[in-house]
């Protein structure tokens, strides 16, 4: 049940591409420009880059977090899911 989900999710994803090459090129700017401001020192570079990426990843998905549950809420199938006879944790 939660591969199909997936794959319907990633299907759509494709459709918009938009909704995929914005997060990514916030990313990439991110994670370009962020080394820049810093300065040349390789070893501090180096020390930081992983916390780096990972605000960077953080962030760019906060950017598509908008778009999860739009098309859900549009066509009312998210109302339908809360009204299913199971807990909402479940679903």
């Amino acid at each position: 049940m939660m591969w199909r989900v997936f794959c319907l999710e990633l299907r759509v994803a494709f459709r918009h591409s938009a909704d995929i090459a914005s997060p990514l090129w916030f990313f990439l700017m991110v994670i370009t420009l962020f080394p820049l401001s810093i300065g040349p020192e390789p070893q501090l570079l180096a020390r930081i880059a992983p916390g780096i990426i990972q605000v960077a990843a953080l962030l760019a998905s906060l950017l598509a977090l908008e778009r999860l549950f739009r098309d859900d809420l549009q066509d009312g199938s998210l109302e339908q899911l809360m009204l299913l006879p199971v807990p909402l944790p479940a679903v």
